[in-house]
């Protein structure tokens, strides 16, 4: 009897937490209409880079169509040892220079500084490898703009995608941002034109659709409930002065939610007034794993990451932490999303081997996959409010995928959470990266590039 009551405690903070991120968004999301600031402010783009030579052309294309002045782009190659810096040098006309450093943020040995001839606002620091947050720390130490955006190597950024992320720090009480991310291979892309497209392989769509749900329904929740406590890495968007006195990176399997948590210390303790935003105007295209074993990777080192943050962190819960920040990290992503995984495994064989409480058990999954396909009808109308449209006959095919992706990924999602929470008990990194392919957007011809020979100039 306790254990029933304690399963319909937690079920019904399951509910209300999805009850709140499918209705929020409904009644409040809309395209901003504030006009454009005047001014430009300056933003620096930082870009790390380790073994990227299938996508950095991708990246470079994005940057180089955005409707921006005022910036300066940073890529860091973290001891890369492909192509990498090779196409960047082929593209770019590379030449060996200097460049100020400034702050007190540190990093692995810089092996040489290089500005674009052809595109003076872009430069390349060479460095030795030092790990994601080590050349997140290079980039912002040589930025000079008083915004820093930091963007993954595969990713995209909308030519757009910076005013916007203007118009959002145009309020001073915005410390950082997060960019709504979509997965590029849900995409055809003519020049400037991107166009949804859902003709994909399930494993795609269903991730395609996972994206939709987390950014237009979760972070618009939790920006409005001020609980933002993941900027993605993928595009994000920082107040320099803010990264600098959060010392910058730390090295961790989730540096994202570690530098997110970090300045949300900050806003609880000396940033009073303060705040993280979502900007779902300001778009960013990012690959996805094309493969199970290149998923499985990526999602155990995501759950990884978060229980690295959470025992890192633990200590500050409704202290430095706010409450609302705290709340949400306990309950809804350790409660609800990490503990709540292994029971929800059991329950099959509970019932295979007692056949107790055989109803209820049937009307609680029911229900929650009643409230999972609301959830993905109302992100389709969450997301059309921001130009995320398909055709009459891609509706229809998200529509009939609805169901699968509410059945079959999310009780997939259960595996990758148990099976991350059990190797992060024996092994904290582990796991690779996923791999990058390079197929950019539906359509796109195959840019990937093959490995040459080291530079010479980058050999200090």
């Amino acid at each position: 009897m306790i254990l029933l009551m304690i399963t319909l405690g937690f079920y019904s903070c399951f509910l209300l937490f999805h009850l709140l991120y499918t209705f929020i968004p409904l009644y409040t999301s809309r395209r901003s209409e504030a006009n454009l600031p005047t001014e430009q402010k300056g933003m620096s783009i930082v870009i790390p880079a380790f073994n990227e030579q299938a996508v950095i052309g991708h990246c470079l294309d994005g940057i180089l169509r955005v409707d921006y002045g005022n910036s300066e782009v940073i890529f860091v190659d973290d001891g890369s040892a492909d192509g990498t810096f090779s196409i960047l040098d082929a593209r770019l006309k590379l030449q060996p220079t200097s460049k100020q450093r400034t702050g007190h943020l540190t990093s692995e040995r810089i092996t040489g500084i290089f500005q674009s001839e052809l595109y003076p606002h872009i430069w390349v620091i060479d460095k030795e490898n030092g790990g994601k947050a080590d050349a997140l720390n290079a980039g912002i130490a040589f930025s000079s703009k008083e915004l820093v955006i930091t963007l993954d190597a595969d990713s995209i950024l909308d030519p757009s995608s910076l005013t916007e992320m203007n118009r959002a720090f145009a309020d001073s009480s915005v410390a950082a941002a997060g960019g709504m991310v979509n997965i590029a291979q849900g995409f055809k892309r003519q020049d400037r034109i991107f166009t949804p497209y859902f003709q994909l392989s399930n494993l795609i769509r269903c991730q395609v659709i996972q994206y939709l749900t987390t950014f237009y329904l979760y972070k618009a929740t939790q920006s409005r409930l001020g609980s933002i406590t993941v900027i993605a890495g993928a595009f994000g968007a920082f107040r320099r002065s803010v990264l600098l006195q959060a010392d910058g990176y730390r090295k961790t399997v989730g540096e994202d939610m570690d530098i997110t948590l970090r300045i949300q210390q900050l806003i609880g303790t000396v940033l009073k007034g303060k705040r993280i935003v979502f900007v779902p105007e300001a778009v960013c295209y990012t690959e996805c794993p094309a493969s199970l074993k290149s998923l499985f990777r990526q999602r155990i080192r995501w759950q990884k990451g978060f229980l690295d943050c959470f025992f890192s962190y633990k200590q500050q819960l409704f202290r430095k932490l706010n409450n609302r920040v705290s709340t949400y990290l306990l309950l809804d992503s350790l409660i609800l999303g990490t503990l709540s995984a292994f029971p929800t495994l059991l329950i099959p064989i509970l019932l295979i081997m007692t056949m107790s409480h055989l109803k209820l058990t049937f009307l609680m999954f029911l229900i929650s996959i009643v409230l999972a396909v609301m959830q993905n009808v109302a992100v389709l109308i969450v997301s059309k409010r921001y130009g995320h449209t398909y055709t009459f006959k891609g509706y229809l095919s998200v529509l009939c995928f609805l169901p699968i992706e509410a059945i079959g990924f999310r009780l997939t999602n259960l595996l990758f959470v148990t099976t991350g929470s059990i190797l992060y008990l024996f092994n904290k990194e582990g796991w690779n990266n996923s791999e990058r392919v390079g197929s950019g957007f539906s359509g796109d011809t195959d840019n990937r590039q093959h490995s040459e020979p080291l530079d010479s100039r980058r050999i200090a």
